[in-house]
């Protein structure tokens, strides 16, 4: 009786965007250990852009993958200027100099706009926009300073700038090319690594021109108050889901109170933050400039999977977000219970009104997503169309389709959950896996779908 619970509880341990086969959810606030938990940008072997002849973003389980690959590759880009660039660590004396490991970048500016004289969005905390253009640019004027092969989660800081070689993430930024005329204009890590009590939830906005898409993407565990959040698995019904909803609908106390509570230093809730920082970019204006008729798409793995979830729910059917074009969409990797059978029903009727889209990728084997029922808390059900990865075999492809713990037990779970890891095992690996023979996509019946065409061909919604 005692192991589902125990189940439950481990996306403390195992849960994180970043997970690469190792478990992150305690970071120390050093910049080695902050930056080396990303995940791998290693997408371009198994592109499925190019074998469909499709844009990557029409296939949103590629572009969600690589869009939340490239801003963990930028947080660890902001961790290593904010911690050895000599202008923003001013007077400190020789030996202190020496213990940061301080350089001189060339033209930080470009990843950090802290000294931007004006603030294009009043609400965020970033000062200004950073482009994708701006970030090849940085990492090519500053290449000898990190190092990054193939593979490799992010880049490692070299203080002797050593390095000659390519760098992996600088590739990446080249491959997306003309599909990514992209602005990040929100990266909200500014109370990451405080006191326990003071950390909050981690996310980042990306405004797309290319695909007329508004992306944003929440972080998974990777700190001790992210663990405490996973672990209020209690149910209860937040004030604002009665303003969405008839039914008695419960949701999962650690995650909506994450989302929904007033934060300690600046006493208000991080979803009316992030309304504000939504609502100033869909009324942006300039020339060129119209972001008004953006489709929103929210994403994130396990921990950030379930606030994708959540998020996705309010931002459909709360009138104060009614200046967001609809459906909203989801796209989310290991998602763990967000709320009841009622908040199942809730979620069912906003995407009877194509309010809200849902793609829940699950793994087989990963214990995270499912349910602990058994009596020993309240009964969980997920939502959306899930498609459920195996081992060398086509997904399987079902609306809804919750899966108890037990179901779902392995020897090895963290392989299981995570994103990127061994061959076979991850998501990653996974859904990109190819038939021996063939050489083919084993999973091209959901590669090659749009969110809309998937729910066509998967969603009861009669």
């Amino acid at each position: 009786m005692i192991f589902p619970l125990i189940a439950f509880l481990l996306p403390s341990l195992t849960s994180g965007f970043s997970t690469a086969g190792v478990s992150s959810n305690v970071v120390p606030p050093s910049s080695k250990a902050r930056a080396s938990s990303s995940p791998p940008l290693c997408m371009s072997k198994d592109s499925s852009s190019s074998e469909f002849d499709l844009p990557i973003f029409d296939l949103p389980l590629e572009f969600t993958m690589r869009v939340s690959s490239l801003m963990y590759g930028f947080a660890a880009l902001r961790t290593f200027v904010s911690d050895h660039e000599e202008t923003f660590n001013p007077n400190l004396n020789k030996r202190q100099r020496k213990k940061k490991k301080i350089v001189a970048f060339d033209t930080p500016a470009l990843v950090d706009t802290r000294f931007s004289a004006d603030k294009q969005f009043p609400s965020t905390k970033m000062n200004n926009p950073v482009t994708a253009v701006a970030i090849k640019e940085f990492l090519d004027k500053n290449k000898k300073f990190f190092k990054q092969e193939r593979n490799q989660n992010t880049p490692d800081f070299l203080q002797d700038g050593s390095n000659e070689d390519p760098i992996w993430m600088a590739e990446i930024v080249e491959d997306l090319g003309e599909s990514f005329d992209a602005d990040i204009v929100e990266f909200d890590d500014k109370f990451a690594y405080k006191s326990i009590l003071k950390t909050e939830l981690v996310y980042s906005v990306i405004v797309n021109r290319s695909s007329k898409q508004i992306i944003l993407v929440f972080r998974g565990t990777q700190n001790p108050k992210d663990g405490l959040q996973d672990l209020k698995f209690a149910q209860y019904t937040p004030s604002i889901v009665k303003e969405i909803t008839d039914r008695k609908a419960k949701l999962h106390r650690g995650f909506s109170d994450y989302l929904l509570s007033e934060t300690k230093v600046e006493k208000t809730s991080q979803l009316d933050q992030i309304l504000s920082v939504l609502k100033e970019v869909y009324a942006y204006k300039a020339p060129g400039r119209d972001y008004s008729d953006y489709e929103l798409i929210i994403t994130g793995h396990s921990l950030g999977g379930s606030l994708a979830q959540l998020l996705s729910f309010i931002l459909a059917g709360l009138k104060e977000a009614e200046f967001i074009p609809k459906p909203v969409k989801a796209v989310t990797y290991a998602s763990p219970v967000v709320g009841n059978k009622h908040f199942f029903s809730a979620y069912q009727d906003l995407e009877k009104e194509n309010k809200v889209r849902h793609i829940r990728v699950s793994n087989n084997s990963d214990v995270i997503p499912g349910t602990p029922g058994m009596g020993i808390v309240e009964p969980y059900k997920q939502t959306g169309v899930n498609i459920h990865l195996k081992e060398n075999k086509k997904a399987e492809v079902k609306y809804e389709n919750t899966k108890s713990i037990l179901s779902q037990i392995s020897t090895n779970p963290l392989k299981r959950h995570s994103l990127y890891g061994e061959k076979g095992k991850s998501y990653y690996e996974r859904l990109y896996g190819r038939d021996s023979e063939t050489g083919a996509f084993i999973n091209d019946h959901v590669l090659s779908k749009t969110v809309e065409q998937l729910y066509e061909e998967h969603a009861d919604l009669k």
